[in-house]
């Protein structure tokens, strides 16, 4: 019992011994970490300052790339906008140059418009008038005595003359002698059933027959080997006479002498009737 006793005295003392230990070791350390830090602030203080320093100099370069990395973009941006600017200015130029284009266009097409507008006016009018002259010419009358056809006036003589007696003849009357100027009126001429004068001659110059006003013959509705002045027998066959109509109407002119004498057909205008 004794001994038992005296054993856990002497585990108490051990325990006891121990926890001196320990807090003396703990002292010790709380010391040596007052006494490393008081004497390492010195040194911690200088490294703060180059760190300053260093985050200073990093600041300053991080500033100067940013304001390089700015000014490239302002290039940048400033060339892209006159880049745009320009070809702003060159649309514009190209959209003035098709406006002016449709404009010349449209004056162009109004210019047409006014034209054909004066064309079709231009031909209404036209018309107008030849209605107005058919009608006119409806109104025209000839003389007592005379006879009408299309617009002209027609009077055969009732006695024969010369070739030039009868011109003067038909001159007294406000007329003349027959030009021929169509098949149609050809065909009328024809239609007297007797040799007649009409006013052709060649006494200028041979061979180069005339119109009494004076107008070259273009064609003719000569006889068989007509004109032949004569034949072998060259007689002065300078005026014209037109025979009847069982001849043909289309080859019944005939050249003889002047100075025979025929009946003659006068032809004249008609004249306007006076509506007043």
């Amino acid at each position: 019992m004794e001994a038992t006793e005296n054993d856990a005295d002497s585990e108490n003392i051990y325990m006891n011994e121990e926890d001196a230990d320990k807090t003396s070791n703990q002292s010790g350390i709380y010391d040596s970490i007052y006494m490393n830090t008081t004497t390492e602030s010195p040194g911690s203080a200088g490294a703060c300052e180059r760190k300053k320093v260093i985050l200073s100099d990093m600041a300053a370069v991080a500033l100067g790339i940013l304001c390089v990395l700015l000014l490239a973009v302002i290039i940048v941006l400033c060339i892209k906008h006159n880049t745009e600017l320009h070809q702003i200015q060159s649309h514009n130029e190209n959209m003035t140059t098709e406006r002016d284009g449709l404009q010349s266009r449209y004056n162009i097409l109004n210019m047409e418009k006014d034209q054909n507008q004066l064309q079709s006016s231009y031909d209404t009018l036209r018309s107008e008038r030849e209605a107005m002259q058919k009608k006119l010419k409806e109104t025209e009358f000839c003389p007592y005595g005379w006879i009408r056809f299309l617009s002209r006036c027609y009077l055969i003589s009732t006695d024969k003359r010369t070739w030039e007696e009868s011109r003067q003849a038909c001159i007294r009357t406000g007329a003349d002698l027959v030009i021929i100027n169509s098949r149609e009126e050809q065909q009328f001429v024809s239609e007297f059933h007797t040799n007649i004068w009409i006013g052709l001659t060649d006494r200028d110059w041979e061979g180069q027959w005339k119109w009494v006003d004076n107008t070259a013959l273009l064609s003719g509705y000569w006889m068989n080997n007509e004109p032949n002045n004569g034949g072998h027998h060259l007689s002065n066959k300078d005026c014209v006479e037109l025979v009847p109509v069982s001849i043909g109407v289309t080859s019944n002119w005939n050249d003889v002498k002047c100075s025979n004498v025929l009946y003659s057909l006068c032809e004249r205008f008609g004249t306007a009737v006076n509506n007043r």
